[in-house]
Protein backbone atom coordinates (compact mmCIF):
# COMPACT_ATOMS: atom_id res chain seq x y z
CA UNK A 1 0.00 0.00 0.00
CA UNK A 2 0.92 3.58 -1.04
CA UNK A 3 4.18 2.59 -2.66
CA UNK A 4 4.68 5.72 -4.21
CA UNK A 5 4.21 7.69 -0.81
CA UNK A 6 7.22 5.27 0.40
CA UNK A 7 9.45 6.03 -2.48
CA UNK A 8 8.67 9.64 -1.81
CA UNK A 9 9.86 9.21 1.92
CA UNK A 10 13.05 7.49 0.84
CA UNK A 11 14.07 9.81 -1.95
CA UNK A 12 13.06 12.63 1.03
CA UNK A 13 15.59 10.90 3.34
CA UNK A 14 18.28 10.09 0.55
CA UNK A 15 17.83 13.78 -0.29
CA UNK A 16 18.84 14.74 3.73
CA UNK A 17 22.75 12.99 2.53
CA UNK A 18 23.26 16.24 0.84
CA UNK A 19 23.37 18.20 4.08
CA UNK A 20 21.68 21.54 4.62
CA UNK A 21 23.61 24.03 2.33
CA UNK A 22 22.71 21.98 -0.96
CA UNK A 23 18.75 21.09 0.87
CA UNK A 24 18.51 24.63 1.05
CA UNK A 25 20.25 25.84 -2.26
CA UNK A 26 17.68 23.88 -3.59
CA UNK A 27 14.86 24.37 -1.22
CA UNK A 28 12.62 25.81 -3.96
CA UNK A 29 12.32 22.33 -5.04
CA UNK A 30 13.08 20.26 -2.01
CA UNK A 31 10.41 21.34 0.02
CA UNK A 32 8.18 21.12 -3.02
CA UNK A 33 9.18 17.54 -3.09
CA UNK A 34 7.98 16.79 0.34
CA UNK A 35 4.21 17.31 -1.20
CA UNK A 36 4.40 14.37 -3.81
CA UNK A 37 4.24 12.49 -0.07
CA UNK A 38 0.95 13.48 0.74
CA UNK A 39 -0.99 13.57 -2.79
CA UNK A 40 -1.22 9.71 -3.91
CA UNK A 41 -3.64 6.89 -2.85
CA UNK A 42 -3.24 3.81 -1.79
CA UNK A 43 -3.38 2.37 -5.32
CA UNK A 44 -0.54 4.56 -6.78
CA UNK A 45 -3.16 7.65 -8.45
CA UNK A 46 -2.18 10.97 -8.22
CA UNK A 47 -5.14 12.65 -6.39
CA UNK A 48 -4.11 16.21 -6.66
CA UNK A 49 -7.28 17.26 -5.06
CA UNK A 50 -9.63 16.24 -7.70
CA UNK A 51 -12.92 14.76 -7.38
CA UNK A 52 -12.14 11.46 -8.87
CA UNK A 53 -9.32 10.14 -6.28
CA UNK A 54 -9.62 13.11 -3.32
CA UNK A 55 -12.26 11.70 -1.76
CA UNK A 56 -10.01 8.32 -1.11
CA UNK A 57 -6.78 9.98 -0.49
CA UNK A 58 -7.82 13.10 1.61
CA UNK A 59 -9.46 13.68 5.01
CA UNK A 60 -11.99 16.70 4.80
CA UNK A 61 -13.54 19.40 7.07
CA UNK A 62 -17.04 18.76 7.89
CA UNK A 63 -17.75 22.07 6.10
CA UNK A 64 -15.62 20.38 2.90
CA UNK A 65 -17.20 17.20 3.43
CA UNK A 66 -20.43 18.51 2.00
CA UNK A 67 -18.82 19.46 -1.26
CA UNK A 68 -16.85 16.21 -1.44
CA UNK A 69 -18.58 14.87 -4.37
CA UNK A 70 -19.65 17.55 -6.29
CA UNK A 71 -17.63 18.36 -9.21
CA UNK A 72 -17.98 21.61 -9.59
CA UNK A 73 -15.64 22.30 -5.86
CA UNK A 74 -12.91 20.93 -7.63
CA UNK A 75 -12.48 23.05 -10.73
CA UNK A 76 -11.16 25.91 -11.98
CA UNK A 77 -7.72 25.12 -10.33
CA UNK A 78 -5.93 26.73 -12.95
CA UNK A 79 -4.10 30.50 -12.40
CA UNK A 80 -6.24 33.23 -13.46
CA UNK A 81 -9.39 31.56 -13.09
CA UNK A 82 -12.04 31.51 -10.49
CA UNK A 83 -10.87 29.73 -7.54
CA UNK A 84 -12.43 26.39 -6.66
CA UNK A 85 -14.01 25.77 -3.38
CA UNK A 86 -12.02 23.36 -1.87
CA UNK A 87 -8.34 23.77 -0.59
CA UNK A 88 -6.08 21.01 0.48
CA UNK A 89 -4.27 22.21 3.36
CA UNK A 90 -1.41 20.73 5.04
CA UNK A 91 -2.05 20.34 8.24
CA UNK A 92 1.90 21.28 9.42
CA UNK A 93 2.95 23.72 7.24
CA UNK A 94 5.43 22.40 4.39
CA UNK A 95 8.04 24.59 5.29
CA UNK A 96 7.78 23.90 8.62
CA UNK A 97 8.73 20.13 7.84
CA UNK A 98 10.75 21.02 5.36
CA UNK A 99 13.10 22.91 8.26
CA UNK A 100 12.27 20.21 10.90
CA UNK A 101 13.47 17.28 7.99
CA UNK A 102 16.58 19.72 7.88
CA UNK A 103 17.25 19.76 11.81
CA UNK A 104 16.85 16.30 11.96
CA UNK A 105 19.18 14.94 9.26
CA UNK A 106 22.20 17.52 10.37
CA UNK A 107 21.79 15.91 13.74
CA UNK A 108 22.13 12.48 12.08
CA UNK A 109 18.61 10.88 13.26
CA UNK A 110 18.77 7.34 11.92
CA UNK A 111 17.02 7.19 8.28
CA UNK A 112 13.98 5.09 10.01
CA UNK A 113 13.13 8.13 12.33
CA UNK A 114 13.14 10.61 9.50
CA UNK A 115 10.85 8.47 7.34
CA UNK A 116 9.06 8.15 10.14
CA UNK A 117 8.78 11.36 10.81
CA UNK A 118 8.04 12.60 7.34
CA UNK A 119 4.79 9.57 7.25
CA UNK A 120 3.48 11.38 10.63
CA UNK A 121 3.70 15.03 9.52
CA UNK A 122 2.80 15.18 6.24
CA UNK A 123 -0.62 14.92 6.25
CA UNK A 124 -3.49 16.66 4.13
CA UNK A 125 -6.71 17.75 4.88
CA UNK A 126 -9.31 19.38 2.64
CA UNK A 127 -11.24 22.44 3.85
CA UNK A 128 -13.60 25.00 2.07
CA UNK A 129 -11.72 28.55 0.76
CA UNK A 130 -14.03 30.37 3.76
CA UNK A 131 -11.94 28.00 6.08
CA UNK A 132 -9.00 28.89 4.61
CA UNK A 133 -9.21 32.41 4.88
CA UNK A 134 -9.57 32.13 8.93
CA UNK A 135 -6.68 30.03 9.29
CA UNK A 136 -4.59 32.27 6.79
CA UNK A 137 -5.60 35.52 7.27
CA UNK A 138 -7.47 36.07 10.10
CA UNK A 139 -5.11 33.97 12.36
CA UNK A 140 -1.83 34.46 10.21
CA UNK A 141 -1.19 31.13 10.86
CA UNK A 142 -0.54 30.18 6.26
CA UNK A 143 2.87 29.21 7.59
CA UNK A 144 2.77 28.70 11.24
CA UNK A 145 1.65 26.46 13.89
CA UNK A 146 0.24 28.21 16.91
CA UNK A 147 2.96 29.72 19.25
CA UNK A 148 2.46 27.38 22.12
CA UNK A 149 2.67 24.26 19.76
CA UNK A 150 5.95 22.42 19.95
CA UNK A 151 6.61 18.91 17.83
CA UNK A 152 4.98 16.06 19.03
CA UNK A 153 2.18 18.25 20.13
CA UNK A 154 -1.03 17.47 18.46
CA UNK A 155 -0.80 18.65 14.86
CA UNK A 156 -4.58 18.99 14.83
CA UNK A 157 -4.70 22.57 17.15
CA UNK A 158 -4.06 24.63 13.81
CA UNK A 159 -6.88 23.51 12.17
CA UNK A 160 -8.54 23.81 15.64
CA UNK A 161 -7.41 27.03 16.16
CA UNK A 162 -9.70 28.15 13.16
CA UNK A 163 -12.81 26.36 14.22
CA UNK A 164 -12.20 23.77 11.73
CA UNK A 165 -13.60 20.47 13.21
CA UNK A 166 -12.74 17.36 10.58
CA UNK A 167 -15.19 14.14 9.74
CA UNK A 168 -14.70 11.44 11.49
Amino acid sequence: MYEKREAYIRVAVAMCKAGREDLYATKGHSDYFLRGIIDYTPEGKKANLNLKYGPVAYKYSIKAAKLKHVASAYQNRVKGHKPEKLHAEHVIPNIMIFERMVTLAENGVPDDELADFLRESCQVVVITKEERSVLDSELGLTKSMPADWKWGDDPIVRLQAAGIELES
